[in-house]
């Protein structure tokens, strides 16, 4: 019983303090909810009228001073609050009528029908119209203009040409970056890994203002997006041989444990003490280690077509690298640890040539290509 009467009060204060600092549309919602499983919680009533007063009243004063302004881009906030004033109201109409102070409580209901209707129509007309000036504009005002336009379908379908007119602000407001590559190392690669750098899932890199293309179309392109192969490292081919003698011990049976006088020692039970005895065994291992590294530099360049400048950079390297072991052995295979003697009875490999090397790192590469496209959109406006 205690811990009930203490929510209770406690939920009051809530509702009380929420009140005393202004936060009206807080105090009554947690009135109503009280009042919602307790319709004779006079406490709570009064908080719920008085709040319920003072969140209207704000609200109405709010719209009168927005009116007076005869700005047409009021017209939003001015919906927004007729639509609270509305749920606000159909909210206290879940527990109206009720008591408090003796008296019942009951509120004239108000139909906003009307005043949001007006206000939808208001806000539509400016949005539209703003939509209209803002298409004289650059691709950033193109964008503004959609999101007017946008706005415009949310509150109404008056517009005949809306959606063409949300179409053509879409279009003029996408940006469209033309994927390309060049190479400008001191090595002919081959046509294919060239047009591979840019044969990637526009996808992965497309959102809703930025369109890259990877295959020509007929459109003019305000940024090319250059992926630019500056050097690439491709070393011989190369065999380490390393000869070396392993040794180890290993156990060899069992021997008597002597005494200083070279008597066989007893245990505590009379019987003879065995040891075990150990013998080094060793094996020559030649290995021979094969190795090939290739390492590609490449950048990704923005350039902005109106200006021809290169707004942004940024590098990146890759690599693949060739190894295989295989050696031979004399002597006993138990010397080498299972490292080595897995590379035993192995023939070498034959070496994969530049082309592989290439085709190997470009996995890689694409990926870190991806992620600097993603990164240079700030640079694409």
């Amino acid at each position: 019983m205690f811990i009930i009467s203490s929510f209770l009060l406690n939920s009051c204060d809530s509702a009380k303090k929420a009140f005393q600092r202004g936060s009206y549309d807080a105090a009554f919602a947690m009135a109503t909810k009280k009042l919602q499983k307790k319709p004779y919680d006079e406490e709570h009533a009064k908080i719920f009228v008085l709040s319920y007063q003072k969140a209207n009243q704000k609200d109405i004063d709010r719209i009168e001073y927005l009116k007076k302004s005869k700005e047409m881009q009021v017209w939003s906030e001015i919906l927004k609050l007729y639509k609270k004033l509305a749920k606000r109201q159909e909210l206290a109409e879940t527990v109206l009528p009720l008591r408090a102070g003796g008296k019942t409580v009951n509120f004239e209901h108000i139909n906003y029908d009307e005043n949001i209707i007006e206000a939808k129509n208001s806000a539509a007309y400016y949005h539209y119209n703003e939509g209209v000036r803002l298409m004289s504009g650059d691709k950033k005002d193109a964008r503004k203009a959609y999101d007017h336009f946008v706005t415009v379908r949310s509150y109404t379908n008056n517009y005949d040409d809306l959606e063409q007119r949300i179409r053509e602000a879409e279009a003029k407001g996408t940006i469209k970056i033309m994927l390309l590559s060049t190479n400008n190392s001191f090595i002919i690669l081959p046509e294919r890994f060239m047009r591979d750098l840019t044969n990637i899932s526009t996808q992965e890199i497309d959102d809703k203002w930025r369109k890259y293309y990877n295959t020509a179309v007929k459109t003019n392109f305000d940024y090319n997006a250059i992926i630019v192969v500056n050097s690439i490292d491709i070393s011989p081919n190369n065999v380490e041989e390393d000869k070396r003698i392993v040794r180890k011990e290993v156990r060899d049976g069992w021997e008597y444990e002597l005494d200083t006088r070279g008597n066989v020692r007893k245990d505590s039970l009379g019987n003879d003490i065995k040891k075990p005895k150990y013998k080094v065994i060793s094996c020559t291992i030649t290995t021979k280690e094969q190795s090939k590294t290739a390492e590609i530099s490449v950048s990704v360049d923005i350039q902005d077509n109106r200006t021809g400048k290169i707004v942004a950079s940024t590098p990146i390297k890759a690599n693949s690298t060739f190894n295989y072991t295989y050696s031979q052995a004399d002597g006993d295979l138990q010397a080498l640890d299972s490292e080595l003697r897995n590379t035993v009875g192995k023939l070498s490999k034959p070496f994969p040539n530049d082309d592989e090397m290439l085709e190997d790192l470009k996995y890689d590469l694409r990926k870190e290509i991806i992620d600097a496209l993603i990164n240079s959109k700030k640079f694409v406006l």
